[in-house]
């Protein structure tokens, strides 16, 4: 990845450290406001506390995630699992103690499909993650030698023999790139470390996701979302935000840590829960401006598309696996013309786009320039997600062969999944 850069404030004039000030302050008014239509949901301006208890349970995740000598103690996260497996009410409104120096949320969903298809999109070497939330993820990849892709089994075959005693434990070490946030439409590079749990927990099967960045992110660089239904995004390269007189400041995620839990509450019906604690630390000069309500937009939009691609019905993991094989392996010539293809068709689409009419964008994408600011990663990462578009039927801005065989029907439970080249993706933006 880039190294890191220190916000630029060495040698400035008075005046415009004055003018900085300035912005923080109104920038942190902003943020205290809560902005209205950012999201549809109403959140609490005085949310309830989370219960001592389930914080102690959420104080020994991450304990065990930093600490590899320490032993995961099952009996001490029964009051966390009995609230996650057991609350009926919409929890957004009640706020886990602050952690990493930013604020928290929770949010509870349910998706229609079962723990072991949600293993084998989620937790599958053979697909990156990024394709499982695409409204919130641009990149991602595991790291090289890390537990999670030295494992001679997947994660799903272990749910057979899961007891209530003696949890299945694993690590791992990923990077990450962000599609743009909606506060201020900046995109961000990190590496973050990660502990999966599996366990039975009241006769359920139960996924337990911990992770925690790693140290502060690349600088922030500007980007639009164009189109967050259809996960049509645009990334400038350019460092800043998209956002007014503060669009020139360098800005970073400084910290950030999650605890999802994915309840499989009917594998015949099926159905199961997706609980979500978030904290997040962001901002410049080493102030935070998050607050609650841009972690839950983030909450929501991750959700809202990871829903959509587990839940369709004419997509199995072993027949993604496969049609990303054929895009993530293809020789560099054909992925170069097929980006100056998308370039092209990426500027006839939303050259008129508001977000895009600034001088700088404009001239990013103009004559198909776009293909010019997306490297290796970035090309195949638009591919691939164009793949996916494809697969669940959606419009897309290239046509990729349909070389791979769709299934007739949905793969069973156990089976295993399509022996493909693996993809193993390496640090770097």
């Amino acid at each position: 990845m880039e190294n890191m850069k220190q916000p630029r404030l060495s040698g400035i004039p008075a005046l415009v450290l004055a003018l900085l000030a300035l912005c923080l302050f109104a920038a942190s008014a902003m943020a205290e406001e809560e902005p209205k239509g950012l999201m549809d949901v109403d959140l609490s301006s005085k949310p309830a506390p989370l219960a001592g208890d389930v914080e102690k349970g959420l104080d020994q995740l991450f304990a065990v995630l930093e600490d590899q000598s320490k032993t995961l103690s099952v009996a001490a996260l029964q009051p966390m699992l009995d609230f996650v497996v057991n609350v009926d009410a919409d929890p957004k409104d009640i706020e886990p103690a602050k952690r990493f120096g930013g604020r928290g949320i929770c949010l509870r969903r349910d998706v229609s499909t079962d723990l072991t298809r949600i293993l084998k999109f989620f937790y599958n070497p053979d697909i990156p993650n990024y394709l499982l939330c695409p409204a919130v993820l641009r990149m991602s990849g595991w790291h090289q030698g890390c537990e999670f892709l030295t494992r001679s089994k997947g994660l799903w075959e272990e749910l057979p023999s899961l007891n209530e005693t003696t949890p299945v434990v694993v690590r791992g070490r990923e990077y990450e790139v962000t599609t743009p946030d909606s506060f201020a439409e900046a995109y961000y590079g990190y590496d973050l470390n990660r502990l999966i749990v599996l366990v039975r927990y009241q006769g359920k099967n139960v996924l337990i996701s911990v992770s925690q960045q790693d140290g502060k992110s690349e600088v922030g660089r500007k980007g639009a979302i164009l189109d967050d239904t259809r996960w049509d995004y645009f990334y400038s390269g350019q460092e800043g935000l998209n956002r007014g007189m503060i669009g020139w400041m360098d800005t970073f995620t400084y910290a950030s840590g999650s605890v999802q839990v994915f309840v499989e509450q009917d594998a015949a019906a099926p159905r199961s829960t997706v609980f979500l604690f978030k904290w997040l630390k962001a901002g410049w000069a080493g102030m935070n401006v998050v607050q609650r309500s841009h972690i839950y937009d983030g909450t929501l939009r991750y959700v809202r598309s990871f829903a959509k691609v587990v839940e369709s019905p004419d997509l199995t993991p072993e027949y993604l696996a496969e049609g990303l094989h054929t895009v993530l392996t293809m020789p560099d010539s054909r992925m170069d013309g097929l980006i100056r293809e998308y370039a092209r068709n990426f500027e006839a689409r939303f050259k008129d786009a508001p977000k895009l009419q600034s001088s700088d964008y404009a001239k990013v994408i103009r004559d198909g320039g776009y293909a010019e600011v997306l490297d290796d990663k970035a090309r195949r990462s638009v591919l691939a997600l164009e793949k996916l578009k494809s697969m669940l039927g959606m419009e897309t801005l290239i046509t990729l062969g349909d070389e791979t065989p769709r299934p007739v029907a949905q793969a069973p439970a156990d089976a295993r999944p399509v022996e493909v080249a693996q993809h193993r993706a390496v640090p770097g933006s």
